[in-house]
């Protein structure tokens, strides 16, 4: 999986689909194995011409599919936000950025933008808890729960991020030389439990 396929593209996260793909065949034109036979070049250009398909091809599926980050928090971009047309544009950019985790560069953008829903508030903790802001993550994940209660992605990533909260203070505690032991077996319960809910499976059941 490619890091940033925006920029092996040369285009920014918030491009439309149509600068997309506009990039996507003026490079593949560019770097096209049969502009390079028996050119010393050519499997410099053949490498450049597969990660830009690879790019293009992940990109398309994310915003097909909606974004996930794999070590952290279930997330998508399927509801819609529900404001104007050009604050949905920057809410694309914000979950491009998340996505590639840009999380300043998200902040930055959801600060300028007026109309703060459930789902501003729910990006908002992602990005917040990604650069460390427990404390404000925490926050505004609960704003999210308390404009949408009945919203499972909410609830799911206020939990997650409670849990870390607590993991953390009790570590704290014992003056950040590991975790409490009395509450190992707790810990790793949360854990299964959360990824359970998320369609994963910490520990296994026999």
């Amino acid at each position: 999986m490619i890091n940033d396929p925006y920029q092996v593209l040369g285009v920014s996260p918030s491009a439309t689909n149509d600068e997309v793909k506009r990039a996507y065949r003026d490079l593949s034109r560019k770097y096209h194995p049969d502009s390079y036979v028996d050119n010393p070049l050519a499997d410099l250009a053949e490498e450049k011409f597969k990660e830009v398909q690879e790019a293009y091809d992940q990109i398309m599926k994310q915003r097909e599919a909606g974004y996930s980050d794999p070590n952290s928090y279930t997330y998508g971009q399927s509801a819609s936000y529900g404001g104007s047309g050009e604050e949905n544009v920057q809410m694309q950019a914000v979950y491009n950025f998340i996505n590639n985790g840009r999380y300043r560069e998200a902040l930055n953008v959801l600060a300028g933008i007026p109309n703060r829903n459930a789902r501003w508030y729910y990006c908002s903790a992602i990005a917040n808890a990604e650069i460390g802001n427990n404390l404000e993550a925490v926050n505004h994940a609960r704003q999210a729960v308390s404009m949408e209660p009945g919203n499972p992605e909410y609830n799911n990533l206020l939990n997650q991020l409670q849990w870390r909260s607590q993991r953390y203070q009790n570590t704290s505690r014992n003056g950040g030389s590991g975790y409490d032991m009395e509450n190992l077996c707790c810990n790793l319960w949360c854990a299964d439990t959360l990824c359970e809910c998320m369609g994963g499976d910490l520990i296994p059941c026999c």
